[in-house]
């Protein structure tokens, strides 16, 4: 994860991404005088929010005939109701936009029974960042290390059981021996710690992003203590926390772990519906790339601290389609560790 960057370095990164200007693609006028939707997974509040509010104040400027682009928040089940809205309700013209929930391919490839789409066919325009997601506990709970976390019983806030920050505290639960309730109905980062705060769960599961976004001063005052990441390797912001890789040496236990975290590569994406002709696919990816070059969008992401590690469209479809090589074997234990 990298800050926002030197104006020489932003303009090298842009000829290693293929960056053009987003004029330089054939455009139809579609776009013109249009109203597109930003739709927004989870509630007001938190890094998706946050990404997909500053892209709709500024991709505008990139997309020939400057649509306008309006966030809509679309929260439930965990992000899979945005996505069921995406695929199947959303128009399939290039006028909606999804900053879909990270988690969306392994939604389908873990079975869960609420999804209603097909993640490959989702178009991916690019990637704002990276995530590293972690698992918090407040500084008065008896909850205070690794060992703890492992040996004693505590409740964790989530969103939803059927999503993936829930399949990795149940993971837990199976491989290392946790005893970790899960307490679903919380909406966002923003209510995980709300619910610590006022002693209705031990801790939650979030972005490292959105708890430092929306909580910089408790992470600084330690009331929150942040004990696992769930990454195969430490984020640099986090070098002395434990990912949960480093607790656990079993190969089996490694192999359902690594599977479990590949989503935080997806991050905070940009997606557009499926058959979108592929033309006005290529003017909303060119736009986007054009975005991140832009003097006062990178100004607005480092007003507002949201870092960026941008990945284009083409590599983030092809990562997308990677994650579905899994071992049969491998889906086949995951699957049932699930239920």
């Amino acid at each position: 994860m990298i800050r926002t960057p030197a104006l020489l370095t932003i303009l090298l990164a842009s000829l290693q991404l293929g960056i053009v200007p987003a004029e330089a693609q054939t455009d139809d006028g579609f776009f013109r005088g249009k109203s597109l939707s930003m739709v927004i997974p989870i509630g007001p509040g938190g890094a998706y929010d946050a990404y997909a509010r500053l892209v709709s104040r500024h991709l505008s400027r990139h997309i020939p005939g400057n649509p306008t682009i309006v966030p809509r928040n679309m929260p439930g089940a965990g992000g899979v109701l945005a996505s069921n809205y995406f695929y199947n309700v959303a128009p399939q013209d290039g006028t909606t936009l999804s900053i879909i929930t990270s988690a969306f391919a392994n939604e389908e490839l873990f079975g869960n029974p609420q999804i209603k789409y097909e993640s490959r066919r989702f178009l991916a325009i690019g990637r704002l960042a990276d995530t590293t997601s972690v698992l918090f506990f407040w500084h008065a709970s008896s909850i205070k290390t690794v060992k703890d976390m492992l040996t004693k019983p505590a409740t964790v806030a989530i969103s939803s059981v059927h999503e993936i920050p829930a399949y990795r505290v149940r993971a837990m639960n199976s491989v290392l021996g946790a005893s970790l309730k899960l307490i679903p109905g919380y909406p966002s980062a923003r209510d995980y710690v709300l619910a610590v705060e006022r002693g209705e769960t031990d801790g939650g599961t979030s972005t490292f992003i959105g708890l430092s976004q929306l909580f910089s001063q408790h992470l600084r005052e330690k009331k929150l203590n942040v004990l696992v990441q769930f990454s195969t390797r430490r984020d640099r912001a986090m070098p002395d926390i434990p990912t949960i890789m480093d607790i656990t040496s079993d190969p089996e236990g490694q192999q359902i772990f690594r599977q479990l975290v590949s989503n935080d590569e997806i991050g905070r994406s940009i997606y557009t519906t499926p058959n979108v002709p592929p033309e006005r696919l290529a003017t909303l990816r060119s736009a986007f790339q054009a975005m991140l070059v832009d003097a006062e969008f990178l100004s607005d992401a480092e007003r507002l601290n949201l870092p960026l590690a941008p990945r284009s469209g083409e590599e983030m479809q092809a990562l997308v389609n990677e994650m579905f090589n899994v071992s049969p074997e491998t889906l086949a234990k995951l699957r049932a560790l699930i239920k």
